[in-house]
């Protein structure tokens, strides 16, 4: 208010505590809501209304290079003149009030896009307070002056400023002047510029431009925009003209909130239902301030619910997640827990999708998410099939820990608990899609499983297993294949319902995987079966001498010499007890067979020693047991030693070192424990050549881990260098170690190459 004089100034104060004055008295949907009083300081007049968006005036398009803070259509602009006609009506029928200062200024439009009257400070009562009519005043005017707080001459009634008339009908040709200005982009009709000239000369001048309006409204302004009063239209009949017979003005007369609860419910289903083709008609900005918040309000009814979830879809649509989190979230969120009605559940899952994209990734999971879980709860099979079709989706989106662990088991308890063949059928096809979501481990050890605890003989069932069950084939392991999915597939195939196109699907599956499993291990056989030839020759040994050697039986027979306790054979122990069996036997060689002794021990004789001259405790005995084999165990042919580096039919030997050199009756009365131990280390070596790539399952070293105490000594003779700290603690290293080195011993032992440093090896499969 800088650059006014004293008495304009004085003026604009004076108007506007009148206008904070009636806007604390006067309440109405169609009037500005005060919210907090007026606060008067020495330079200030505070006082705060309800949230507003913009003024009208600020709202009317004016050209293409303005943007208007809301957009106008015709809709809205008639929604909003119908309100102003509710306010107008209050103001002249309740509060015996003429405005006599309504302009686009001082119509507000709040947050939720309502029309709301405010310049309340110039409003006339039509009585004074002592009941006698209320007397005219000059409408002066102040170019100095905001607009705001004066009585604009473009929009007063030429009655009002020529016949000093206070009528009611005047409000009403500043509606008309209101309505021309916001369909011909601000312009009033007549510009009078602050002069009573011109409000006289224009008085009686018909109506500029109004040919290039539509009909229905060139109806409305000519008879608004008049020079007497008496023929206007009143805010009670103005609704009723032609220009506001619209459908979607219809429609937002009936949600209005004055109008809709009085309803009865009948009629808000068939509102509710009609509601979704109308919306189209309606401008964005229409459906997310006016009709949304309506229905949204309307939801508490639980019965409605199913014929308001779709209009309130509809719209959300537009919103961006911002919108719908603050807007429509908070009203949807109690309703994922409401069963009933089940059309409700329905509604949500139909629009699951659109819920996915409206919400971040955690409110989704944690907000959103349990309607599907309570959905697969529900007592009605439809809502149930329902939530089963939009799983898969579901498994693409969301995390897939969340899918393993909460949504595959719920689905898998609706797939037990169920009796309905539909839902049932409907469970395998949910487990179809999502056999490529689940890895190998949930496919082998829970989906597989829980198939084969089907027992119906039901087609449709079979046929939906059958193509789970292919799709699971040709993911899992080729082992799981041939002994979960095969064999149930053979017991369905001969099926009694099955027709004969259903067992032929069967066959083709049978086959398809069949030829899986047969291409797939007999290629794992030839890949295992070229490492083993290739590590038979090599793995590190130097190639066999010929030249030079120890037997077998002399290499053994350096042990006597360091005796230890646990070295004693308790003969009361049974060849049974001991997986690894007798290797040695407690009995001499027969006359003539020569036994290979230590120089720091002992010196032995060519002539036997009785059986029963040894001793209680002895060391490792220096050959093979002589007599049958035990358990009926015949001797296997040389032949099949050959193959392996354990024997060599046709020795040569040294002269220094023939009696080194084991003989071909020695070798053929090896243990049959002993050869089938051998073998089995020397296969466990090839399948696992190397002890720190990967450890080998725990069942290969049950026969390891059961080796009585006393042979662990006789193992540590026989391979001193091994480390035998791996036995009990890390088995796999043990057993590779040791297989290493028997392999070197047994094929010295077979080619009578002298037992070397390099055969011994120092491998340590820890550096």
């Amino acid at each position: 208010m800088e650059g006014i004089g004293p008495m304009s100034k004085e003026h604009v104060q004076e108007v506007m505590k009148a206008e904070a004055a009636a806007l604390s008295k006067l309440r109405h949907p169609s009037i500005l809501e005060m919210v907090e009083p007026l606060e008067e300081t020495r330079n200030e007049l505070i006082f705060a209304t309800e949230p507003i968006l913009s003024s009208l005036d600020m709202s009317i398009p004016r050209g293409s290079h303005y943007t208007p803070p809301v957009e106008l259509d015709e809709i809205e602009i008639q929604k909003g003149i119908l309100q102003l006609c509710k306010g107008l009506s209050f103001l002249h029928s309740s509060a015996k009030l003429i405005h006599s200062n309504l302009k686009p200024e001082c119509i507000i439009i709040n947050e939720v896009g309502d029309w709301k009257i405010s310049g309340l400070g110039q409003t006339i009562p039509l009585m004074a307070a002592d009941g006698s009519p209320s007397r005219w005043e000059f409408p002066g005017f102040d170019g100095r002056v905001p607009s705001y707080v004066q009585r604009s001459f473009d929009y007063i009634a030429p009655e009002y400023a020529l016949d000093e008339v206070l009528v009611t009908a005047s409000d009403m040709y500043s509606l008309g002047a209101v309505i021309y200005a916001v369909h011909c982009r601000g312009k009033p009709p007549f510009q009078n510029h602050g002069s009573l000239g011109s409000v006289r000369d224009n008085a009686g001048r018909s109506i500029p431009d109004v040919g290039k309006l539509d009909t229905d409204l060139q109806g409305l302004l000519r008879s608004l925009i008049t020079r007497g009063s008496q023929s206007r239209p009143t805010p009670s009949t103005l609704p009723s003209h032609p220009f506001f017979s619209s459908l979607p003005i219809s429609t937002l007369s009936f949600l209005d909130r004055s109008n809709f609860t009085a309803k009865t419910r009948e009629e808000k289903i068939s509102f509710m239902k009609g509601l979704a083709g109308v919306l189209g008609k309606f401008s964005e900005g229409l459906r997310t301030r006016k009709i949304l918040p309506s229905l949204l309000e309307e939801m508490k009814d639980t019965h409605l619910l199913p014929y308001i979830l779709p209009n309130v879809f509809a719209i959300s649509n537009i919103l961006s997640a911002a919108q719908f989190a603050q807007l429509v979230l908070p009203s949807l969120k109690p309703l994922f827990t409401v069963k009933d009605p089940p059309q409700n559940m329905l509604t949500l899952l139909n629009n699951l999708e659109m819920l996915q994209s409206k919400t971040e990734k955690g409110v989704f999971r944690e907000q959103v998410l349990p309607l599907v879980y309570n959905a697969l709860e529900s007592e009605h099979s439809f809502v149930q099939e329902r939530a089963l079709g939009v799983v898969p989706n579901l498994c693409e989106t969301i995390d897939y820990a969340e899918v393993s662990g909460v949504l595959f088991p719920r689905v898998a308890l609706v797939f037990t608990k169920t009796k309905l063949l539909t839902v049932k059928v409907a469970t395998l096809t949910t487990f179809l899609s999502m056999v490529k979501t689940l890895d190998q481990t949930n496919l082998t050890q829970k989906l597989c499983p829980l198939l084969s605890k089907i027992r119906t003989k039901e087609p449709a069932v079979m046929m939906a297993t059958l193509s789970v069950q292919e799709a699971m084939g040709f993911k899992i392991d080729r082992e799981a294949v041939a002994t979960l999915v095969l064999p149930q597939l053979w017991s369905m195939s001969i099926g009694p319902l099955l027709n004969v196109q259903q067992f032929q699907r069967f066959m083709a599956v049978i086959r398809k995987l069949g030829e899986r499993v047969d291409k797939e291990h007999n290629q794992f056989l030839r890949d295992s079966q070229r490492i083993e030839d290739r590590s038979t020759p090599a793995n590190g040994v130097a190639s066999p001498n010929f030249d030079s050697g120890v037997d077998f039986e002399t290499l053994v027979g350096r042990s006597n010499a360091n005796i230890k306790p646990d070295t004693v054979v308790d003969g009361s122990k049974s060849w049974d007890d001991d997986v690894w069996g007798s290797i040695f036997n407690d009995t001499l060689e027969a006359p003539g067979q020569l036994v290979a002794t230590t120089a720091t021990t002992q010196t032995m004789t060519d002539s036997a020693v009785p059986p029963t001259q040894l001793p209680q405790t002895q060391s490792l005995p220096s050959s093979p047991r002589l007599g049958p084999p035990r358990l009926g165990a015949k001797p296997s042919p040389s032949s099949s030693f050959e193959q392996i580096g354990l024997l060599n039919n046709t020795p040569t030997t040294s002269p220094t070192t023939s009696h080194l050199a084991p003989t071909s009756a020695t070798a053929a009365r090896l243990s049959p424990t002993l050869r089938y131990t051998l073998l089995q280390l020397r296969s466990l070596i090839i399948i696992y050549p190397s002890p720190i790539s990967q450890q080998p399952h725990p069942t290969l070293f049950h026969p390891l881990l059961a080796i009585p105490h006393r042979n662990i000594s006789l193992l540590r003779q026989l391979c001193p260098h091994t480390q035998f700290l791996h036995l009990r603690y890390k088995p796999h290293l043990f057993l590779w170690d040791l297989c290493w080195r028997l392999c070197n011993l047994l094929a010295a032992v077979a080619t009578n190459k002298p037992v070397t440093k390099d055969d011994w090896g120092d491998f340590d499969p820890l550096k």
